[in-house]
């Protein structure tokens, strides 16, 4: 892959503020990739924290975690992922525990620093809100396999796997009537250790074809040139064994 990939993790952990600056001035993560000077690598750091929109960067770039807010540590991060011009970032639930107005002002960095660095986004998240707000294709997981995908306005106005239905059943919107409880989806996710055999949904599955879906995995089956899903109610081809 042309580049240099890089994982964006957005933690709350105590010393993520403090990695962030080791890493990017320090322990010589800018030094190693972009081969620049120990002060080079500051000042990078120092400009990369402006523009995520950290104030007062000359100071902060010396903060430890517990002296700033959660959605500036999650700046820090996010500074830290594009500190090497990456081709690809891979946002692993970034908008977790923080607030919405805080998750508003993180989704719309990524969008504003994606067109800037010319950077690709994978972004992982259960969220359905956030992806209809960032992504353009979508992928639909359960249990590490792919149930469905496609690009995302497909996926909201016409799913075609009952786990993908069911996910946005169990969105409340305006037509929801009050005091009624949302559609759930029934049982709970098997351990990854323990799974089911046939479709890894199929227990939990509202339209389960009894000795099929119990029985074999289906295959991701294509239905158009950038659609495909992975559901018996589609094709019956199967993973091999």
């Amino acid at each position: 892959m042309a580049g240099v990939p890089t994982v964006l993790v957005v933690d709350d952990a105590p010393e993520i503020v403090r990695l962030a600056r080791d890493y990017l001035e320090h322990a010589g993560f800018v030094e190693l990739h972009e081969r620049v000077s120990r002060a080079e690598a500051r000042s990078r750091t120092v400009e990369l924290f402006r523009d995520v929109g950290i104030s007062m960067a000359e100071q902060r770039v010396d903060a430890y975690s517990w002296q700033l807010s959660g959605g500036l540590r999650q700046r820090a991060m996010i500074a830290m992922a594009l500190s090497c011009k990456p081709r690809l970032l891979i946002a692993d639930e970034p908008t977790t525990a923080i607030d919405v107005t805080t998750q508003a002002q993180i989704l719309g960095l990524l969008r504003e620093l994606q067109r800037k660095y010319d950077t690709a986004i994978i972004f992982i998240t259960h969220d359905l809100g956030v992806i209809a707000q960032m992504a353009t294709y979508v992928v639909v997981m359960y249990l590490g396999r792919i149930m469905e995908e496609g690009p995302v306005d497909e996926i909201f106005h016409a799913p075609k796997h009952p786990y993908t239905r069911a996910l946005l059943r169990s969105i409340p919107s305006l037509q929801t009537q009050t005091r009624t409880a949302l559609p759930v989806i029934a049982g709970t996710l098997p351990h990854p250790f323990n799974r089911p055999p046939g479709c890894p949904f199929h227990p939990r599955c509202e339209d389960i074809r009894r000795g099929h879906c119990d029985a074999a995995v289906p295959a991701l089956h294509a239905l158009g040139p950038r659609r495909a899903v992975s559901c018996f109610l589609h094709s019956d081809a199967t993973e091999p064994a």
